[in-house]
């Protein structure tokens, strides 16, 4: 990996080859991958951003240009820094870099592994004719390198990680809820759990196909992640069903808390070729101690609220918040 990285700037003739590895759990891009890299090049473009380019951090939450491209998997050509360093450098800062080293051209390849992101490789020009599959078949090398690099330490880093939302998954919602409900038991705390399931997802894979599929359950992790915060947290059961944990909630709260997530959902919408594809999803709550008092019970409940909520609405009836008894 090294050695492409080193060839990476004679081979493509880019005057910066900046490889960023996407972090799932945190949902940005760092830069890691090039910590202790020694390169003229790469020290020449440091010195022009007056920067430790190793030690930036690339939010996808903040930047949605930039997680569309990754989302998208396909190379994007730029005529400046700006996607790339909106909200991390100053526009000053990375506009005086560009001058310095000439560059009129950024192009922005995604590396991408049976079709999950791995992160993208930025490369800077200083023409505009630029070989763009020259640039995919080198980062699909870099690509394999840097897979086979993190397949070492991969159930560290995502072992309670869904590969396809980058949410929490379902052995980490159980372990979170247990050790909330110990605590919940000691203190007198109330503790609720909100399951939801997107509507006719079956559906819409077999209309819009599994990747756009896949952006779809993205998109509702991310939603939902954005709108709660610790020690809340938001986690994948399966398939098309998300989970919410929401310690020191009655349950009275958490109806509201669900109302306003779902107002959040109804303005998402995933795009494909035949336009945008609007959200729905049917929603149970269960809430502790009144409903169960074991995570297994607790989360079965939930679950069988959320079957009646789907049989309500597949026989049009007005969505609610099964077992709800605020």
């Amino acid at each position: 990996m090294a050695t492409l990285l080193e060839q990476a700037p004679a081979a493509t003739g880019a005057v910066l080859v900046y490889p960023l590895l996407l972090e799932r759990k945190r949902q940005l891009l760092r830069a890691s991958v090039l910590e202790g890299a020694v390169d003229s090049r790469f020290e020449a473009a440091m010195d022009a951003f007056q920067e430790d380019l190793a030690a930036l951090e690339f939010s996808l939450v903040q930047n949605q240009e930039l997680y569309r491209i990754l989302e998208e998997g396909e190379v994007a050509l730029l005529d400046s820094f700006g996607v790339l360093m909106a909200g991390v450098l100053p526009e000053e800062q990375w506009q005086a870099a560009q001058e310095t080293l000439g560059v009129c051209t950024l192009a922005l390849v995604p590396m991408v592994v049976e079709n999950e992101p791995l992160g993208l490789v930025a490369f800077a020009f200083q023409d505009e004719a630029i070989e763009v599959e020259a640039l995919e078949l080198l980062v699909g090398h870099l690509t394999l390198a840097l897979r086979d690099l993190l397949v070492r330490d991969e159930a560290v880093r995502f072992g309670d990680i869904d590969p396809v939302t980058w949410v929490h998954n379902r052995r980490h919602l159980m372990l979170a809820l247990e050790s909330e409900i110990v605590r919940a038991g000691r203190y007198g705390r109330p503790l609720s759990l909100v399951v939801l399931d997107v509507d006719d997802f079956r559906q819409f894979n077999e209309t819009y196909g599994q990747s756009t599929g896949d952006r779809l359950l993205r998109t509702v992790a991310t939603t939902l992640a954005e709108a709660v915060s610790p020690p809340e947290l938001v986690a994948r059961l399966q398939d098309d069903d998300f989970a919410l944990l929401l310690p020191e909630t009655s349950r009275a709260t958490a109806v509201t808390t669900t109302a306003r997530l779902l107002a959040h959902l109804s303005r998402v919408s995933v795009f494909s070729d035949d336009g945008a594809a609007p959200v729905t999803v049917s929603v149970a709550i269960a809430c502790f101690p009144e409903d169960a008092s074991t995570p297994r019970a607790l989360l079965q409940r939930a679950l069988a609220d959320l079957e009646t909520a789907k049989r309500e609405r597949a026989n049009e009836k007005p969505p609610q918040a099964a077992g709800g008894r605020a």
